[in-house]
Parts: structure tokens; C-alpha cells; sequence
């Protein structure tokens, strides 16, 4: 049963923020580290500082030949099954990846590499590379334990956000940046029938099939390889005079990968890693190119990529429920906790990848102002990268106020919004509300909001909402985009 069956939560895949796991099956998905070290909300962030912090003092511990330290910060690593990604021989109780015999290993083979020393090695994703007996099950795994004290306070907050109960209980380790080791505490968590469980941003998971060392190893050091050996016109290079006398010495790669494979056979080198590592330190800017060319590859999964493993949707039904289940709502403060239960339905349609994490009634200005949802700004491109590198309207996060009026929203609301940013939150809000009559008028208010400095504000309605939904369904992927900017065309071209 999914999370969403259990706690009869009443919505789909595509309206939750967090992979909606099966707990008696195991998803192909991985926390990848790489992915979360190429975002810039602030929610990333800190939790790539925490992994970060966890390896910079497991290379500090090798480089001191301080072995059984290092050894010993992996003793921490249990099997983790709270999560239910990744592949296991027998189902989810039973997973293959880092435990602690294996994780014992993993600290071995990475002291063994020498790849920390001779500086190859700088991140934890990075060992995927070029460490034996490490894969993408085994680094998620490790990435798990590092970074569980963030997993269990997002949870909370998805718990929160959907009305799912929680029992204090004692956590499982988790690694402490602040005093550089692991350590646990009483707090909230998620059970279900004795058996804990933590949720996951959809955002950071992937296959983790750009970053690894098949795809270095096959598009730079193979590649580098065959030119060097045409370079030198070695005894793998094929030789071909045509007809005309135009003579040409070539090179299939993949006779230079079966040389290679051949040099591990005869003993030359341990393994492919091997030769990845020894290739790369004789050439470093190999990997470096390597690494910036990831960043664009290495991308959240969209919803459509998500549902291939926790199951397709008819995103159409959906949408046609939404709407009516929208319509049907009725305007008033008596049905306000409806409605905004309601928006935050469609956040996760209307908004991700561009926008995820939401949290509802966040305090701010300890405690004296609230905010009805907040969400973290992870977007690439699009509307909301645009706001902060082409408007310069500093946005880490979207403050969301919802307003179930029967009249048009006026000045009061749009303070009471603008209200809410700060210099170091952000200034960019979107005021959700039923119906606006004189739209232009509206516009011009916010203009004048955004004139003053106090911030961006966009309005939406229902017409609105339902126009972007209907966007989704009928595949027009500017939609939603399109409307956002028109609106902030107007509202800027009038501040």
C-alpha cells in the first residue's frame, strides 16, 4: 500500500511533494547527492553542508592515516528501510545496500583506492566513480544516514500539511555537522503498524544514471583515450585508403573500451575503476569537465518520470475532479480551511518541478505574522528562476495566501502579503482567491506594491487556476508559464 492509501490522504502522486512510496515494494529512485549539491533553495542547501560536513571529516580522518576513525564513522550505517527506494533481492525488508558489514567495506575500498589522498575524490558522489563495490543503491543508502535529521523534519511537515498522526519515539543516528558526529533525539515520527517511516522530496531522487562511472568513463576518459591513441597511431588504429587516394586512420571506441578491458584481464589494473582513477590523476581536468557537464544533465524527475514506478495516473480525471471539486467549494470564511485545503492540492500540479517543500501557516517575525503556505523556489529555468535573475526579485521562497472572499481582495490583503517578505525570505507572493471582478484594478494595485518596493505580487482566481489546470490536461507545456508571466508583464510595466 502506498502512503497516500494508508492515511487515506484522497489525492494522487501528482499533488504530493514526496514520492508516494509503497512500503511492501522497493522504487528504482535513489537519494542522489549530486542533484541535491546543484540546487540552490534553501532546504538544499543545508542538507548538502550536511553531507558535505560528513565527508570533509572522513577525508580528514584518511588523509591523518587516521584509518579506524574514518572506519569507525561508518559504523553508523544500518540498513535503511524507512524510505523504500532503491533495489532489493527480497522486497523491502531485506535490501542490499550499505548495512553495516557492507558500509565497513565501502570505508575500506575507499582507503584502499587512495583516491581521497590523491585528491580525485572531493565528494561522497564522487566515490560512485571511482570506488569499488560502491553503486547508486549503496550511495543513496549512505546519503540516507547522513541526512536523516532533515528527512524527519520534512516529514513532519508533509504530516502536518496532510493530517497524518505522528509518535514521539527515539531516532535512528544521524549525522550532526555542528559537532562533526552522529548522534540521535526524541522527536515525531512516522509509523506505520510498528514500522517507521520517512518521507522523501521527489525533487532529490533520480536513477542516478548521469552521474556514475559508466558515463565518465565512456564519454571522457574513453574518448580521451582514442584521441591519444590516434594522436600516436598506435597499434588499435585502423588504417583506410580510399579509391580517390584520400588515406583516413580511425578509431571505434568501443575497440578502445575491449583494450582496456583486456589490460584488467592481464592484471595491469584492478578493475574499470581502477583504470578511472589512475587515468584521472594523470589527467584531473577530465573529471572536472565531467562535472560541469552533469549539471545540466543531472535534473529532478518531472511527474510523468515519477509515475513510471509509483504507478501512472489519469491526469485528466484528475483535473476534471479538481475543477469540479473546486466549483463546488462555497465562498465564504466558513468553508476557508476547505479551500485552502483545496490550493494545496494543486500546488504540486500547478508548480513543481519549479517549486516544492510547502509548509502551511509558517511563522514569521517569531511568531508575530503567519503565512498560509510557503514554498522553497528550486526552479532552473522558467518563470520563477526568471524573477530572481532577470527581475531581480529576490525569491528563495513563495509565500502563497489563500482568500476564500465573495468579494474582490483590496489593499488590506495585499498588505497583509507584502507584509510577510523580508530581505532574507524573500519578496514574491502569490494571493490565491475566488473571483475578481475588475481584474485591471487589481493589477494596478499590485503595481503600485511593486512601485513602492515592497514586493511582487501575483493574483489568482478560480478562472485562473482552472485555465492553468486545463493547460496540463490538454499538454500545453507553456500554459501555466504563459499566464504567470502575462500577469507579471502587467504588473511590472504599470510599477
Amino acid at each position: 500500500m502506498k502512503i497516500s492509501e494508508i492515511f487515506n490522504l484522497g489525492v494522487q502522486q501528482v499533488q504530493l511533494d514526496f514520492v508516494d512510496i509503497d512500503i511492501k515494494k522497493d522504487y528504482p529512485l535513489y537519494i542522489d547527492p549530486y542533484l541535491i549539491s546543484t540546487r540552490t533553495d534553501p532546504w538544499s542547501i543545508e542538507v548538502d553542508r550536511t553531507i558535505k560536513s560528513f565527508f570533509s571529516k572522513v577525508a580528514e580522518h584518511i588523509r591523518n592515516d587516521e584509518h579506524a576513525k574514518a572506519i569507525e564513522l561508518f559504523q553508523f550505517m544500518s540498513e535503511p528501510k524507512e524510505t523504500c527506494l532503491g533495489i532489493s533481492r527480497t522486497g523491502t525488508d531485506n535490501g542490499r545496500g550499505v548495512g553495516e558489514e557492507n558500509a565497513t567495506g565501502i570505508i575500506k575500498e575507499i582507503i584502499k583506492s587512495k583516491a581521497i589522498e590523491t585528491g580525485i575524490v572531493q565528494n561522497i558522489e564522487d566515490i560512485i566513480v571511482f570506488v569499488d563495490d560502491v553503486d547508486k543503491d549503496k550511495l543513496s543508502d549512505m546519503a540516507t544516514h547522513i541526512i536523516r535529521k532533515h528527512l524527519i523534519d520534512y516529514t513532519k511537515e508533509q504530516c502536518t500539511i496532510w493530517g497524518i498522526p505522528l509518535k514521539t519515539n527515539q531516532s535512528l543516528p544521524y549525522w550532526n555537522p555542528i559537532e562533526e558526529d552522529w548522534t540521535t533525539c526524541q522527536d515525531e515520527l512516522l509509523f506505520y503498524k510498528g514500522r517507521e517511516l520517512v518521507l522523501v522530496p521527489k525533487a532529490i531522487v533520480s536513477s542516478i544514471s548521469e552521474y556514475n562511472a559508466q558515463k565518465y568513463g565512456w564519454h571522457f576518459v574513453i574518448s580521451e583515450e582514442r584521441d591519444e591513441q590516434l594522436r600516436r597511431r598506435s597499434t588499435l588504429v585502423k588504417y583506410k585508403k580510399y579509391k580517390n587516394g584520400k588515406e583516413k586512420y580511425f578509431l571505434p571506441k568501443k575497440d578502445v573500451d575491449k583494450d582496456i578491458g583486456r589490460r584488467i584481464a592481464d592484471g595491469e589494473f584492478e578493475s574499470r575503476k581502477d583504470f578511472l582513477r589512475q587515468y584521472t590523476q594523470k589527467k584531473p581536468e577530465l573529471f572536472e569537465r565531467f562535472r560541469k557537464t552533469r549539471t545540466g544533465a543531472v535534473k529532478s524527475l518531472s511527474n510523468d518520470e515519477i509515475m513510471q514506478f509509483t504507478g501512472y495516473e489519469d491526469i485528466s480525471k484528475i483535473i476534471d475532479a479538481l475543477i469540479i471539486n473546486l466549483k463546488s467549494i462555497p465562498i465564504g470564511t466558513k468553508h476557508a480551511s476547505e479551500y485552502h485545503k483545496f490550493i494545496r492540492s494543486v500546488l504540486e500540479m500547478l508548480f513543481y518541478p519549479h517549486l516544492n517543500n510547502p509548509t502551511i501557516e509558517e511563522k514569521l517575525h517569531q511568531g508575530r505574522k503567519r503565512v498560509d503556505i510557503v514554498m522553497n523556489n528550486i526552479s532552473c529555468n522558467g518563470f520563477f528562476y526568471r524573477l530572481q535573475e532577470k527581475n531581480k526579485i529576490f525569491c528563495p521562497y513563495v509565500f502563497i495566501e489563500c482568500k476564500n472572499y465573495g468579494k474582490d481582495i483590496t489593499n488590506p490583503e495585499l498588505d497583509q502579503l507584502s507584509g510577510r517578505f523580508a530581505f532574507n525570505k524573500g519578496k514574491f507572493g502569490v494571493l490565491m482567491c475566488r473571483n475578481i471582478e475588475d481584474k485591471e484594478l487589481i493589477y494596478q494595485r499590485c503595481a503600485d506594491t511593486y512601485r513602492d518596493d515592497r514586493g511582487l505580487i501575483i493574483p489568482l482566481d478560480d478562472s485562473d487556476i482552472i485555465a492553468m489546470l486545463e493547460s496540463i490536461k490538454n499538454d500545453e507545456e507553456d500554459g501555466i508559464e504563459e499566464k504567470l508571466e502575462k500577469i507579471k508583464r502587467t504588473i511590472v510595466i504599470n510599477g
